[in-house]
């Protein structure tokens, strides 16, 4: 599966890769081990605890072992959920002849790359340098320092042997090519890591933007909504951009574009009419046929994209994807602690040991027939149980073509009528579902996807003001400080990884916005003393002298001594969204060192939006708030909360509000309450026009 591309690396080290490929085989020697995963947390890790590979997890004992006989490490990357990954352990990692080589030519580390963000990381930085691509399974051949010489994904049986004996003869009779080669990569990722130092402030001009935005604009499909003609994957930052930037301009190709493939991803098979809940991506560019499983982060934030949409738009279908989310939520992916499961598996485990992807979500034309009766002639003509809707084995995927109020009209009833008619039908179909084999799910706690899930959340509350996005966000919030935060100490899973704990910045980049949300929907100042302390602390841990931030406090042995993540993929860069934490710190409490170090940062990373803009769409958003007036709304007086959740109803992205019904020292509200009314105060850099009582003359004052 590809995700991404970069610049592959110069002709002489293709040319020396596609030699390594190509050396010939070498006999097979095996020698026993034991896998050492049967006690670890991870549920990915477990998985493999059977198979005749000698897995370490990745620690010290692997890497001391690899030096010690001087053998090439193998790291396999994967996660539960990445149905890829499971077929190359059926292929590959079960098969005795597989493991025999693996074992007596390498030194063989299974990572779960949810519970080691940074491993992942550096890796795929290396894998995307050598092949142009990446993916998972990600499976890595190092030297015994852990250095990168080879990579791939999901590789066949036979082809994955003859690389294990290639590069293992390789390393045997060319060991100073290989190690000049290791040099090279080495060197490539150090300077992907590279950022030039800016000496002074860099201005983001409306001009700038609107050509990153139509470099971006062209990689769109204009037809069916998202990013190119093949694989679809929703990518919130991307939509989230030209969300805020068509406001911005009043484009309306680029607002269409955006309203368009929330549609799509609303009606297409990425979505699951029955529980709720989006796919991972589609394989194909419809939206139609998804690859089936279902990742909390991919949740999360399109719980914040469709809360936007829907103060823009006023589509009634964006809000409805946002109690579809919710349930789903709350049935399949909340424990007893009211924290988030981190994904769903795309496949189903039958008893005799095989397996399916997708199976409990596609259905077959006779069962549905049996099941909804007389109901089946307009489902199947709603959900295309036809060749439109068909995927293989005689099955479908549910696939919308027709929107509700053409297909209300065309049954000739009411679309409050069809809504509660395929509400029924729903509820049928999903108790008749539920007696399926389940997809597993893992239950690993991922921190920094719970902070993105409460984000989520109180983003939900900010457009429909039902308090049961608010009321899950703080019980989220609460089991967080309860289970795996000690005072600053953020644990990343709640699983134990390695005696020393790592921490990633992600999980505290995330929080810090998650924090401000929960200001921001309650205007309580005690979450904002919160996420200034937090980034107190994240500017004491991870800020390097360049003025970015670095993946995490990992000490551990690995290839390249600089790692920091500026690039806005599946999910925003925790670079990125620190920009904003800081940006919007700086306006509540006059934080100038706050503003420094926001400023520094979107400075530093501009030619890297220019470089290669659809990788930092986030950041390119970001920019949005340098270009234009950045207004502060200051509400004060007895009804404070009330007008400020009425303005949060509004999309307007280019603000913040402050809002109390009290005297504060809040820097925006300090001196600013009476008792016998209350004013808006819509300001720039706390420089203040004249006050005013209601929400439409501060939103003339906007120039809205």
């Amino acid at each position: 599966m590809k995700i991404f591309n970069s610049k592959k690396m110069n002709e002489k080290w293709l040319v020396f890769f596609f030699f390594l490929l190509n050396f010939p085989l070498n006999n097979i020697i095996s020698q026993s081990m034991e896998n050492k995963l049967g006690n670890e947390s991870s549920l990915y890790l477990k998985q493999h605890a059977s198979n005749p590979v000698n897995w370490f997890p990745w620690g010290n004992e692997a890497l001391k072992e690899a030096q010690k006989n001087d053998k090439l490490l193998l790291i396999s990357v994967g996660y539960s959920s990445c149905h890829w990954c499971h077929v190359m352990e059926e292929e590959s990692f079960e098969k005795i002849d597989v493991a025999e080589v693996m074992n007596s030519k390498f030194i063989n580390v299974k990572v779960d790359r949810e519970e080691r963000p940074d491993i992942d990381e550096i890796y795929m930085k290396a894998l995307v340098l050598m092949t142009g691509s990446g993916g998972w399974p990600m499976n890595i051949i190092a030297l015994p320092d852990g250095t990168p010489i080879w990579g791939g994904t999901y590789v066949p049986k036979e082809q994955w042997i003859q690389v294990l004996n290639q590069v293992s003869e390789f390393y045997k009779t060319r060991k100073e090519d290989v190690m000049e080669y290791a040099r090279s990569v080495k060197d490539g990722v150090k300077k992907e890591s590279l950022i030039n130092p800016v000496e002074r402030s860099v201005d983001y001009t409306l001009d700038f933007q609107n050509k990153m935005a139509n470099k971006a604009f062209t990689f769109t499909d204009k037809v069916n909504g998202g990013i190119g003609n093949g694989q679809k994957f929703p990518l919130p930052s991307f939509i989230n951009f030209f969300l805020r930037f068509s406001d911005r301009v009043k484009n309306q190709e680029m607002s269409a574009f955006v309203k368009n493939t929330l549609m799509k991803i609303s009606q297409g098979g990425i979505n699951d009419r029955i529980e709720g809940g989006f796919h991972r991506y589609t394989v194909d560019n419809l939206w139609h046929i998804p690859h089936f499983e279902k990742m909390l982060y991919d949740n999360a934030q399109l719980l914040s994209v469709f809360s936007n949409a829907f103060k823009v738009f006023g589509e009634p279908r964006f809000k409805e994807e946002l109690y579809n989310i919710y349930g789903f939520l709350e049935l399949k992916m909340t424990g007893k602690n009211d924290l988030i499961f981190s994904s769903i598996s795309a496949d189903t485990n039958y008893k005799d040991g095989t397996k399916e992807e997708g199976d409990f979500y596609i259905w077959k034309e006779k069962e549905l027939k049996e099941l909804l009766k007389n109901d089946y002639d307009w489902v199947s003509k709603y959900y295309n149980i036809n060749q439109t809707g068909y995927w293989e084995r005689e099955s479908y995927v549910f696939y919308q073509t027709i929107t509700d109020n053409q297909f209300a009209s065309d049954l000739g009833i009411s679309l409050k009528e069809f809504k509660n008619k395929l509400e029924k039908v729903n509820k049928t179909l999903f108790v008749y579902r539920e007696k399926r084999i389940q997809p597993i799910i893992d239950t690993k706690i991922v921190f920094s996807w719970n902070a993105l899930t409460l984000r989520g959340l109180v983003d939900a509350y900010k457009s429909t003001g039902d308090e049961i996005f608010l009321n899950k966000a703080i019980a989220i919030n609460k089991a967080l400080e309860k289970i795996m935060i000690d005072k600053y100490q953020i644990s990343h899973t709640n699983g134990s990884i390695s005696n020393n704990r790592v921490l990633f910045f992600e999980d505290y980049s995330y929080y810090i916005d998650a924090l401000i949300g929960l200001y921001e929907a309650t205007f309580d100042v005690n979450w904002i003393k919160k996420a200034s302390d937090f980034t107190d602390f994240v500017n004491n841990e991870f800020k390097e002298e360049n003025g970015f931030y670095k993946f995490s406090s990992n000490q551990e042995l690995l290839y390249s001594d600089t790692l920091i993540n500026l690039e806005d993929g599946v999910t925003p860069s925790a670079n990125s969204v620190m920009n904003f934490n800081l940006f919007r710190l700086y306006h509540y409490l006059g934080r100038k060192d706050f503003s420094e170090i926001a400023n520094n940062m979107i400075s530093g990373v501009k030619d890297k939006i220019q470089e290669r803009v659809t990788d930092h769409m986030f950041w390119l958003w970001a920019s949005l708030n340098y270009s234009d007036k950045f207004f502060e709304l200051a509400i004060s007086g007895p009804d404070a909360f009330k007008k400020g959740k009425e303005l949060s109803f509004r999309y307007f992205p280019n603000s913040l509000i402050a809002a109390g019904n009290k005297p504060s020292n809040l820097y925006l509200l300090k001196d600013r309450f009476f008792n016998d009314e209350t004013y808006i105060y819509v300001c720039v850099d706390n420089t203040c026009k004249f006050p005013v009582t209601t929400i439409k003359d501060a939103i003339k004052l906007m120039d809205y």
